[in-house]
Protein backbone atom coordinates (compact mmCIF):
# COMPACT_ATOMS: atom_id res chain seq x y z
CA UNK A 1 0.00 0.00 0.00
CA UNK A 2 1.27 3.49 -0.88
CA UNK A 3 2.80 5.23 2.11
CA UNK A 4 5.14 8.17 2.64
CA UNK A 5 5.40 11.85 1.69
CA UNK A 6 8.27 11.98 -0.79
CA UNK A 7 10.25 15.08 -1.78
CA UNK A 8 12.33 15.44 -4.93
CA UNK A 9 15.62 17.01 -3.84
CA UNK A 10 16.66 19.21 -6.74
CA UNK A 11 20.37 19.95 -7.10
CA UNK A 12 22.70 21.76 -9.44
CA UNK A 13 26.45 21.29 -9.81
CA UNK A 14 26.54 19.15 -6.69
CA UNK A 15 24.71 21.71 -4.54
CA UNK A 16 21.30 21.13 -2.98
CA UNK A 17 18.80 23.77 -4.09
CA UNK A 18 17.10 25.79 -1.34
CA UNK A 19 13.68 24.68 -2.53
CA UNK A 20 14.45 21.15 -1.27
CA UNK A 21 14.38 22.41 2.34
CA UNK A 22 11.11 24.23 1.59
CA UNK A 23 9.49 21.04 0.32
CA UNK A 24 10.70 19.12 3.36
CA UNK A 25 8.85 21.70 5.49
CA UNK A 26 5.70 21.14 3.44
CA UNK A 27 6.08 17.36 3.72
CA UNK A 28 6.55 17.53 7.48
CA UNK A 29 3.36 19.60 7.74
CA UNK A 30 1.42 16.95 5.84
CA UNK A 31 2.98 14.14 7.86
CA UNK A 32 1.80 15.71 11.11
CA UNK A 33 -1.71 14.76 10.01
CA UNK A 34 -1.13 11.60 7.99
CA UNK A 35 1.56 10.19 10.35
CA UNK A 36 3.56 9.02 7.33
CA UNK A 37 7.32 9.08 6.97
CA UNK A 38 8.98 12.00 5.19
CA UNK A 39 11.10 10.71 2.34
CA UNK A 40 13.50 12.29 -0.14
CA UNK A 41 14.88 11.11 -3.47
CA UNK A 42 18.07 12.33 -5.10
CA UNK A 43 19.86 11.50 -8.33
CA UNK A 44 23.29 12.95 -9.04
CA UNK A 45 26.91 12.25 -9.74
CA UNK A 46 27.42 13.89 -6.31
CA UNK A 47 24.82 11.69 -4.60
CA UNK A 48 26.88 10.89 -1.48
CA UNK A 49 27.43 14.56 -0.62
CA UNK A 50 23.80 15.44 -1.29
CA UNK A 51 22.56 12.60 0.92
CA UNK A 52 24.58 14.04 3.81
CA UNK A 53 22.99 17.45 3.30
CA UNK A 54 19.49 15.97 3.05
CA UNK A 55 20.01 14.03 6.26
CA UNK A 56 20.52 17.31 8.12
CA UNK A 57 17.00 18.40 7.13
CA UNK A 58 15.42 15.77 9.36
CA UNK A 59 13.81 13.47 6.80
CA UNK A 60 13.07 9.87 7.78
CA UNK A 61 14.20 8.10 4.61
CA UNK A 62 16.52 8.99 1.74
CA UNK A 63 16.63 7.08 -1.53
CA UNK A 64 19.45 7.79 -3.96
CA UNK A 65 20.81 6.86 -7.36
CA UNK A 66 24.42 7.70 -8.08
CA UNK A 67 25.04 8.73 -11.67
CA UNK A 68 28.35 7.97 -13.35
CA UNK A 69 28.19 11.21 -15.34
CA UNK A 70 26.78 14.75 -15.16
CA UNK A 71 23.00 14.49 -15.68
CA UNK A 72 22.22 18.20 -15.96
CA UNK A 73 19.35 18.71 -18.42
CA UNK A 74 19.21 14.97 -19.18
CA UNK A 75 15.52 15.00 -18.29
CA UNK A 76 14.50 12.09 -20.52
CA UNK A 77 16.95 9.68 -18.89
CA UNK A 78 16.50 11.07 -15.36
CA UNK A 79 12.70 10.79 -15.52
CA UNK A 80 12.94 7.11 -16.47
CA UNK A 81 15.18 6.44 -13.45
CA UNK A 82 12.91 8.37 -11.07
CA UNK A 83 9.86 6.45 -12.28
CA UNK A 84 11.65 3.21 -11.41
CA UNK A 85 12.60 4.60 -7.98
CA UNK A 86 9.02 5.56 -7.18
CA UNK A 87 7.74 2.14 -8.23
CA UNK A 88 10.05 0.64 -5.60
CA UNK A 89 9.34 3.23 -2.87
CA UNK A 90 5.56 3.45 -3.40
CA UNK A 91 4.95 6.81 -1.68
CA UNK A 92 1.43 8.15 -1.28
CA UNK A 93 2.51 11.61 -2.45
CA UNK A 94 5.42 13.25 -4.25
CA UNK A 95 6.24 16.95 -3.80
CA UNK A 96 8.19 18.48 -6.67
CA UNK A 97 9.61 22.00 -6.96
CA UNK A 98 7.74 24.07 -9.55
CA UNK A 99 10.99 24.90 -11.30
CA UNK A 100 11.93 24.34 -14.96
CA UNK A 101 13.78 21.17 -13.94
CA UNK A 102 10.98 19.87 -11.73
CA UNK A 103 8.26 20.52 -14.31
CA UNK A 104 10.24 18.99 -17.16
CA UNK A 105 11.26 15.83 -15.35
CA UNK A 106 8.07 15.03 -13.47
CA UNK A 107 5.63 15.62 -16.31
CA UNK A 108 7.46 12.68 -17.89
CA UNK A 109 7.43 10.72 -14.61
CA UNK A 110 3.68 11.25 -14.21
CA UNK A 111 3.12 9.95 -17.74
CA UNK A 112 5.19 6.84 -17.01
CA UNK A 113 3.33 6.15 -13.77
CA UNK A 114 -0.11 7.10 -15.07
CA UNK A 115 -0.80 9.24 -12.03
CA UNK A 116 -1.23 12.78 -13.33
CA UNK A 117 0.29 15.87 -11.74
CA UNK A 118 -1.07 19.15 -10.34
CA UNK A 119 1.07 22.12 -11.35
CA UNK A 120 2.16 25.19 -9.43
CA UNK A 121 0.53 24.63 -6.02
CA UNK A 122 0.78 27.41 -3.47
CA UNK A 123 -0.59 25.29 -0.61
CA UNK A 124 -0.89 21.58 0.16
CA UNK A 125 -3.14 20.35 2.97
CA UNK A 126 -3.86 16.89 4.31
CA UNK A 127 -7.52 15.85 4.67
CA UNK A 128 -9.25 12.66 5.80
CA UNK A 129 -11.98 10.62 4.14
CA UNK A 130 -14.83 8.94 5.98
CA UNK A 131 -13.01 5.59 5.79
CA UNK A 132 -10.02 7.10 7.63
CA UNK A 133 -7.70 7.32 4.63
CA UNK A 134 -5.88 10.55 3.87
CA UNK A 135 -5.59 12.63 0.73
CA UNK A 136 -3.99 15.94 -0.20
CA UNK A 137 -5.82 19.12 -1.13
CA UNK A 138 -3.69 20.73 -3.82
CA UNK A 139 -4.50 24.45 -3.85
CA UNK A 140 -3.42 26.81 -6.62
CA UNK A 141 -4.49 30.00 -8.40
CA UNK A 142 -6.43 29.58 -11.63
CA UNK A 143 -8.53 31.40 -14.23
CA UNK A 144 -6.02 34.15 -14.80
CA UNK A 145 -5.14 34.14 -11.07
CA UNK A 146 -8.65 35.36 -10.21
CA UNK A 147 -9.62 32.41 -8.01
CA UNK A 148 -8.08 29.67 -5.89
CA UNK A 149 -8.98 26.12 -6.84
CA UNK A 150 -8.54 22.88 -4.94
CA UNK A 151 -7.47 19.89 -7.01
CA UNK A 152 -7.75 16.31 -5.76
CA UNK A 153 -6.11 13.23 -7.19
CA UNK A 154 -8.64 10.50 -8.03
CA UNK A 155 -9.14 8.12 -5.14
CA UNK A 156 -6.98 5.04 -5.41
CA UNK A 157 -4.44 6.65 -7.78
CA UNK A 158 -0.93 6.91 -6.33
CA UNK A 159 1.30 8.69 -5.95
CA UNK A 160 -0.50 12.00 -5.62
CA UNK A 161 1.98 14.17 -7.50
CA UNK A 162 2.22 17.94 -7.46
CA UNK A 163 4.68 20.75 -8.13
CA UNK A 164 4.91 23.37 -5.37
CA UNK A 165 5.95 26.92 -6.07
CA UNK A 166 9.31 27.93 -4.57
CA UNK A 167 9.06 30.42 -1.73
CA UNK A 168 5.59 29.55 -0.42
CA UNK A 169 6.99 27.41 2.41
CA UNK A 170 9.76 28.50 4.74
CA UNK A 171 12.85 26.31 4.43
CA UNK A 172 13.36 23.99 7.39
CA UNK A 173 16.53 24.59 9.37
CA UNK A 174 19.39 22.17 8.90
CA UNK A 175 20.76 20.40 11.95
CA UNK A 176 24.29 19.21 12.68
CA UNK A 177 23.33 15.70 11.67
CA UNK A 178 20.36 13.40 11.15
CA UNK A 179 19.44 9.76 11.42
CA UNK A 180 17.62 9.02 8.18
CA UNK A 181 17.55 5.52 6.75
CA UNK A 182 19.53 5.76 3.51
CA UNK A 183 19.22 3.40 0.57
CA UNK A 184 21.16 3.58 -2.70
CA UNK A 185 19.46 1.85 -5.62
CA UNK A 186 22.49 0.27 -7.27
CA UNK A 187 20.25 -1.64 -9.66
CA UNK A 188 18.79 1.54 -11.19
CA UNK A 189 21.00 3.09 -13.84
CA UNK A 190 20.59 6.44 -15.53
CA UNK A 191 20.78 5.55 -19.18
CA UNK A 192 22.29 7.62 -21.97
CA UNK A 193 20.17 10.63 -22.79
CA UNK A 194 19.05 11.70 -26.21
CA UNK A 195 19.93 15.26 -25.22
CA UNK A 196 23.39 16.60 -25.97
CA UNK A 197 24.57 19.78 -24.27
CA UNK A 198 26.70 21.85 -26.60
CA UNK A 199 27.19 24.92 -24.42
CA UNK A 200 25.97 26.43 -21.15
CA UNK A 201 25.49 30.18 -20.81
CA UNK A 202 24.51 32.17 -17.70
CA UNK A 203 20.94 33.45 -17.66
CA UNK A 204 20.57 37.16 -18.39
CA UNK A 205 17.87 37.47 -15.75
CA UNK A 206 17.64 35.32 -12.64
CA UNK A 207 15.31 35.33 -9.65
CA UNK A 208 18.15 34.78 -7.18
CA UNK A 209 18.46 38.50 -6.43
CA UNK A 210 14.79 38.70 -5.41
CA UNK A 211 14.37 35.39 -3.59
CA UNK A 212 17.48 35.96 -1.49
CA UNK A 213 17.24 39.74 -1.07
CA UNK A 214 16.70 41.27 2.36
CA UNK A 215 15.19 44.39 0.75
CA UNK A 216 12.82 44.27 -2.23
CA UNK A 217 11.43 47.34 -4.01
CA UNK A 218 8.15 46.63 -5.80
CA UNK A 219 6.62 48.68 -8.58
CA UNK A 220 2.96 48.70 -9.54
CA UNK A 221 0.90 50.31 -12.27
CA UNK A 222 1.79 53.78 -10.98
CA UNK A 223 5.43 53.24 -11.94
CA UNK A 224 4.51 53.01 -15.63
CA UNK A 225 4.03 56.77 -15.91
CA UNK A 226 6.68 59.28 -17.01
CA UNK A 227 10.21 58.44 -15.81
CA UNK A 228 9.04 56.77 -12.61
CA UNK A 229 10.69 53.45 -13.35
CA UNK A 230 14.06 55.11 -13.75
CA UNK A 231 13.57 56.74 -10.34
CA UNK A 232 12.57 53.35 -8.91
CA UNK A 233 15.78 51.78 -10.22
CA UNK A 234 17.90 54.52 -8.64
CA UNK A 235 16.04 54.16 -5.36
CA UNK A 236 16.53 50.39 -5.31
CA UNK A 237 20.23 50.83 -5.98
CA UNK A 238 20.55 53.37 -3.18
CA UNK A 239 18.82 51.16 -0.59
CA UNK A 240 20.52 48.00 -1.81
CA UNK A 241 17.27 46.36 -2.86
CA UNK A 242 16.19 44.03 -5.64
CA UNK A 243 13.38 45.12 -7.99
CA UNK A 244 10.14 43.19 -8.35
CA UNK A 245 6.77 44.16 -9.69
CA UNK A 246 3.13 43.41 -10.35
CA UNK A 247 1.68 42.03 -13.56
CA UNK A 248 1.33 45.44 -15.30
CA UNK A 249 5.10 45.88 -14.90
CA UNK A 250 5.68 42.57 -16.66
CA UNK A 251 3.10 43.24 -19.37
CA UNK A 252 4.82 46.56 -20.12
CA UNK A 253 8.16 44.69 -20.36
CA UNK A 254 9.77 46.90 -17.73
CA UNK A 255 10.73 43.79 -15.76
CA UNK A 256 10.98 40.14 -16.86
CA UNK A 257 8.31 37.64 -15.89
CA UNK A 258 10.63 35.95 -13.39
CA UNK A 259 10.56 39.16 -11.33
CA UNK A 260 6.76 39.21 -11.02
CA UNK A 261 5.51 38.83 -7.45
CA UNK A 262 2.16 37.26 -6.66
CA UNK A 263 0.00 34.19 -7.21
CA UNK A 264 1.36 33.51 -10.68
CA UNK A 265 4.81 34.86 -9.92
CA UNK A 266 7.21 34.66 -7.02
CA UNK A 267 6.53 34.39 -3.32
CA UNK A 268 9.15 36.38 -1.41
CA UNK A 269 10.14 36.67 2.27
CA UNK A 270 12.39 39.73 2.55
CA UNK A 271 13.08 41.61 5.75
CA UNK A 272 11.82 44.83 4.15
CA UNK A 273 9.48 45.34 1.19
CA UNK A 274 8.72 48.83 -0.14
CA UNK A 275 6.05 49.20 -2.80
CA UNK A 276 5.26 52.16 -5.04
CA UNK A 277 1.98 52.51 -6.93
CA UNK A 278 0.75 49.01 -5.99
CA UNK A 279 -3.02 48.80 -5.57
CA UNK A 280 -3.00 45.74 -3.33
CA UNK A 281 -4.99 43.14 -5.28
CA UNK A 282 -4.85 39.71 -3.65
CA UNK A 283 -3.23 38.29 -6.79
CA UNK A 284 -0.14 40.30 -5.83
CA UNK A 285 -0.28 40.43 -2.03
CA UNK A 286 -0.30 36.63 -1.75
CA UNK A 287 3.32 36.81 -2.86
CA UNK A 288 4.46 39.20 -0.10
CA UNK A 289 2.30 38.20 2.87
CA UNK A 290 5.28 36.90 4.89
CA UNK A 291 7.38 40.06 4.61
CA UNK A 292 8.78 41.16 7.99
CA UNK A 293 8.25 44.89 7.34
CA UNK A 294 6.07 46.25 4.55
CA UNK A 295 5.93 49.92 3.55
CA UNK A 296 3.51 51.09 0.84
CA UNK A 297 3.29 54.35 -1.09
CA UNK A 298 0.06 55.13 -2.97
CA UNK A 299 -1.95 58.25 -3.78
CA UNK A 300 -5.29 56.53 -3.06
CA UNK A 301 -6.08 56.60 0.65
CA UNK A 302 -8.50 53.69 0.11
CA UNK A 303 -6.00 51.48 -1.71
CA UNK A 304 -6.19 47.86 -0.54
CA UNK A 305 -2.41 47.78 -0.10
CA UNK A 306 -2.72 49.91 3.04
CA UNK A 307 -4.62 47.05 4.66
CA UNK A 308 -1.60 44.82 4.12
CA UNK A 309 1.24 47.25 4.82
CA UNK A 310 2.76 47.86 8.23
CA UNK A 311 3.28 51.51 7.27
CA UNK A 312 1.44 53.40 4.56
CA UNK A 313 2.29 56.72 2.91
CA UNK A 314 -0.47 58.50 0.99
CA UNK A 315 1.56 60.48 -1.49
CA UNK A 316 2.70 60.71 -5.09
CA UNK A 317 5.43 58.11 -5.58
CA UNK A 318 7.45 60.42 -7.84
CA UNK A 319 7.61 63.07 -5.13
CA UNK A 320 8.71 60.51 -2.53
CA UNK A 321 11.38 59.03 -4.79
CA UNK A 322 12.76 62.39 -5.95
CA UNK A 323 12.96 63.71 -2.40
CA UNK A 324 14.75 60.60 -1.14
CA UNK A 325 17.25 60.58 -3.99
CA UNK A 326 18.30 64.15 -3.19
CA UNK A 327 19.23 63.28 0.40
Amino acid sequence: MANGICVYAESYNGELETVAAELVSAAKGLAETTKEKVQAIVLSDHAEELVKELDKLGVDEIYAVKADHDITLQDDAVSAAIAEMLKKIEPSAVLVPATPQGRSIFSRVAMRLGCGMTADCTEVLAAQREDGSFYIKQNKPSYGENVFVTILTKEGIYPQMMTVRPGVYAACEAKESGNANVKFFDDIKIEKSGVEILEELPAENTTDSILGAEVVVVGGRGVLEDDNFELLEKFAEKVGGAIGGTRPMVDSEMIPFNHQIGQTGLTIRPKICISFGVSGAIQHTEGIKDTNLYVAVNTDENAAIFGVADYGIQADLKEILENYLTL
